[in-house]
């Protein structure tokens, strides 16, 4: 199965879920692509999201880890999938640290040719254990990311995850605008993030005037609501919240400006 998109061939992938978290399931929701997914318009649903389609049949396996296990464990091994599939691609989302430290133990039983980490905890993935499940991998010549938040997963000429990216349009989401006047009129996901609020927020701003859009959007975002963490983290020195709340900001600014530029509007200060 292939899907295009925008001249570029996708590839099927194998992706295989290991989660601890509430938000694994929302991304995996998004990927799926479920009728009761999102609930942005209610009873006025435009059916927006039957463009993407569902990648349900792209996923080969998701192991759900949430029982509550001791600050230190001393051999994670033991707590991991005794038989995983075998991938392309493991997402591991939400699990406790130690665990992460032992996933290039499936590398060998899964075949997987990449590792993805989203952090939208910092909790989730301490820089010491990204250090050297970095170190462990390029042993195995794994490709690894390690997005913090997930929404801010770009590509980096790393041939897997870009073609993650490419696939399944997801990571730090990209949209188009289209205006009438000062007034968004329609709106159109090139990339969504992960756990899928850019659907939503699109359909939030759409008859918004754009002058005040960011405080719309910023609603909108906290309205889906984005679950990433509010603790201040020292290495975004801000909170996970708060930079997923700056990328979708800054993505409908930017959308904004390119819209003026293709549809020639100059719009007046206020």
């Amino acid at each position: 199965m292939k899907i295009l998109y925008d001249n570029i061939i996708c590839k099927k992938m194998k992706l295989y879920f290991i989660i601890g978290d509430d938000y694994g399931e929302k991304v995996i929701g998004n990927l799926v692509n479920l009728p009761s997914f999102c609930k942005a318009c209610d009873l006025a649903c435009n059916y927006c999201r039957i463009k993407y389609g569902s990648f349900a049949s792209d996923i080969y396996g998701i192991d759900i880890i949430k029982d509550k296990l001791s600050s230190f464990i001393e051999e994670p091994e033991r707590y991991l999938p005794k038989n995983p599939p075998k991938c392309d691609i493991i997402l591991s989302i939400g699990i406790h640290p130690d665990l992460l430290t032992a996933l290039p133990l499936l590398i060998e039983k899964t075949e997987a040719k990449a590792i993805i980490v989203p952090i939208e905890n910092r909790n989730w993935c301490p820089p010491n254990i990204q250090k050297r499940l970095e170190e462990d991998l390029k042993d195995f010549k794994i490709e690894c990311a390690f997005p913090k938040p997930f929404c801010s997963l770009e590509k980096s000429g790393k041939k897997i995850i870009d073609g993650f990216i490419d696939r399944y349009k997801i990571g730090k989401p990209i949209i188009e605008v289209y205006l009438k006047d000062d007034v968004i009129e329609g709106t159109s996901i090139i990339r969504s993030t992960p756990c899928g609020s850019t659907w939503y927020v699109a359909q939030q701003i759409r008859w918004s005037k754009i002058y005040n859009i960011a405080q719309t959007v910023s609603k909108a975002h906290h309205g889906y609501p984005c679950t990433a963490s509010m603790e201040f983290d020292p290495e975004l020195k801000d909170t996970i919240l708060h930079k997923a709340g700056y990328i979708i900001r800054d993505t409908v600014l930017n959308a904004i400006d390119k819209a003026c530029i293709r549809q020639g509007i100059i719009l007046k200060e206020k």
